[in-house]
C-alpha cells in the first residue's frame, strides 16, 4: 500500500493512544515525494543560552512513493514517533538512535509484537517491484578478466565518476547511457565509486532503449 494523509493521521492517533498513552501532541504530517527514505521525523533545533538544546516545530513526513506492506507503514510511523517522543520531552539521547530509542523500541516489539528496527533496507522483491520511471545515467564497465559491471551515478557526482571510473584496476572500457528502464531502479545510485556486477547478456538487453553518451559529452 500506499500511504495517504489520513492514514498517517488516523495510525497517529490510534498508536498515540495505544503505544504512547496520548502523551504526543498534534503535529503537521506531510507526504514525501523523496525515494531514499521511508520516513522522517522534522524539527527545528534552537540552543539556548546555555548551550542546550530544544527542539520545536516538529513535522512527520512518510514517503508517498513507496509501496510499503501495511505492517512496515505502521512501523514507519511508529518509529519517527519514538524520535518524537524524545525530542519533544527534550530528552538527551546518546546518539540519533541511541540508548533511549533502543529501549523504547525494544519495549514497544516486545510488548505490542511490532517489528521495528533501526533503518530498513529494501528487499530484492522491493526492488524488483519499483516500477516508477525515472532518468538513470549508467556506467557499464568492462574488467580484463570478461566481468561486466554497471554504475548508477547521481547526477550531481557523474562528472566525477565520469573521470575516476576509468582509472579502477582492472577496467579496461566504460560506455556511459541515459535509461529510463525501471530494470535499474533497483541499483542504488552512487555518489562515489561503486560498481556492481552484472550479467552481461540481461545487462544488454536491458539497455537496448538506452541512449549512449560519447566521450566528452556533458553529463545532463
Amino acid at each position: 500500500m500506499v500511504a495517504t494523509l489520513d492514514y498517517i493521521e488516523r495510525k497517529f492517533n490510534e498508536f498515540n493512544h495505544t503505544i504512547f498513552e496520548d502523551s504526543l501532541k498534534p503535529l503537521p504530517f506531510k507526504l514525501s515525494c523523496a525515494r531514499s527514505f521511508l520516513g522522517q521525523l522534522r524539527y527545528r533545533r534552537r540552543r539556548g543560552f546555555w548551550g542546550k538544546c530544544k527542539y520545536d516545530n516538529f513535522q512527520l513526513v512518510i514517503s508517498g512513493r513507496k509501496e510499503m506492506s501495511e505492517s512496515l507503514l505502521e512501523d514507519t510511523i511508529i518509529h519517527e514517533m519514538i524520535h518524537y517522543y524524545i525530542l519533544s520531552n527534550q530528552l538527551l539521547d546518546t546518539s540519533s538512535h541511541g540508548k533511549i530509542f533502543r529501549k523504547m523500541m525494544n519495549d514497544i516489539n516486545t510488548r505490542f509484537g511490532r517489528n521495528l528496527t533501526i533503518s530498513h533496507k529494501s528487499t530484492e522483491a522491493e526492488r524488483e517491484q519499483d516500477c516508477e520511471i525515472r532518468n538513470h545515467l549508467i556506467c557499464v564497465s568492462s574488467f580484463d578478466d570478461g566481468r561486466t559491471g554497471i554504475t548508477i551515478a547521481a547526477k550531481t557526482r557523474a562528472g566525477i565518476l565520469w573521470k575516476e571510473i576509468p582509472k579502477v584496476p582492472g577496467v579496461v572500457e566504460c560506455r556511459w547511457f541515459l535509461s529510463r528502464n525501471p530494470y535499474f531502479n533497483r541499483f542504488r545510485r552512487s555518489r562515489s565509486i561503486k560498481i556492481y556486477l552484472a550479467d552481461k547478456a540481461e545487462l544488454e538487453r536491458h539497455l537496448e532503449d538506452a541512449v549512449p553518451l560519447p566521450d566528452g559529452l556533458k553529463i545532463p
